[in-house]
């Protein structure tokens, strides 16, 4: 008897619930038959629920390997969706696909990968390629960061500050003379920060020995800022959706520069998978790329209320159902709307584990 073909979606960043959902929503829609995989390093049972197969990841980097391999050979597995350890998965891409089985990653080699989440070189080599991008300078001393500070505003510009490397945003704040001095700690969500604070702070920890992570100085952009998730299969975007953030709205878009932008920078990238690439516009109201995330982003499933299902189509494709011409038909489904996220809560559901 012929075993299902499987696709597997391994722990991801944030959104790996959303993404079963949308998959589970596209081989309804196509009347196919085939399972779909998840796993977590976690007992995330909201998540793993949504799956017809569920795993416990190894937490181990060397056990993953033999953990793929029993996985994929069990469950005549066809693709894999690395999630959140893409850089060690394709360290593994050639033994993974020696099992003929795809792998996505979000790039296809290691150094698409560390450019992606090397924020300063990723913008002066978007620059090298004609592509607008937010200027950085990177500094991890005192000294440094004064004089980096001094640059932008004796040129008019507000700075701002964000680690090299990270994501949600964690690390990012305005350095703003006007901010009250504990501006950062009496309403923190305005991520303004006296630049005094920052650079007194930094010599109290270098005089104690610690070290500051790399970070990158940057001009404030007033925005707004677009999020462009879409499916790139090397480099060639067959389907994208961009959402236009602007507070807790978020509109969504196929058309417009910081679009296109967005797309010109997966071509570049030479990206593969579900990626994101996010913009904001500058003081000219032109948009500038912010940074590329080569995984799925957490919003990507307000983006299927375009009716565009990208996380669907991502399956679909990877596992042979679908042709180019049918993912364009698709893409032509998409109607612009306005979207909110919002919180509720539901009970725990019940989850088997597979062992």
């Amino acid at each position: 008897m012929i075993k299902l073909l499987s696709i597997w979606f391994m722990e991801g960043v944030s959104s790996q619930k959303d993404m079963l959902t949308l998959v589970k929503k596209a081989r309804a829609e196509y009347g196919k038959n085939f399972r779909i995989i998840a796993s977590h390093r976690n007992e995330r049972p909201e998540i793993l629920s949504e799956a017809d197969i569920a795993y416990i990841e190894p937490a181990e980097n060397e056990n993953l390997l033999p953990f793929i391999t029993r996985v994929c050979t069990e469950n005549n597995v066809v693709a894999i969706h690395a999630g959140k350890r893409g850089h060690l998965l394709e360290s593994y891409r050639n033994e993974i696909e020696a099992m003929s089985v795809k792998l996505t990653t979000g790039g296809k080699k290691p150094e698409t990968l560390e450019l992606a989440d090397n924020k300063a070189e990723f913008s002066v080599t978007m620059m090298a390629h004609g592509l607008s991008s937010v200027l950085s300078v990177k500094v991890q001393s005192s000294e440094r960061l004064v004089s980096a500070i001094k640059d932008f505003e004796s040129r008019g510009v507000l700075p701002c500050i964000k680690p090299l490397y990270g994501i949600y945003g964690l690390g990012f704040w305005i350095l703003k003379r006007s901010a009250n001095t504990l501006s950062f700690y009496n309403n923190p969500d305005s991520r303004q920060i006296h630049p005094d604070v920052v650079v007194n702070c930094l010599r109290s920890a270098e005089l104690a020995g610690e070290e500051l992570p790399v970070q990158i100085v940057m001009p404030y952009l007033p925005g707004p800022e677009h999020s462009v998730d879409m499916l790139v299969e090397n480099g060639r975007v067959l389907a994208a959706v961009a959402r236009n953030k602007l507070g807790s709205l978020q509109t969504l878009e196929n058309e417009g520069p910081a679009y296109q932008l967005a797309l010109d920078c997966a071509q570049v990238l030479c990206a593969d998978g579900l990626i994101n690439i996010q913009t904001r516009n500058d003081e000219n109201g032109l948009p500038v790329l912010l940074e590329a995330n080569l995984r799925p982003s957490g919003g990507i499933g307000y983006t299927s209320h375009s009716g565009v299902n990208l996380p669907g189509l991502y399956a679909l494709r990877q596992l042979g159902i679908i042709s180019d011409n049918e993912v364009m038909q698709s893409a032509l489904r998409f109607e612009s709307i306005t979207v909110i996220p919002t919180h509720s809560v539901k009970p725990l559901p019940i989850c088997k584990i597979t062992q």
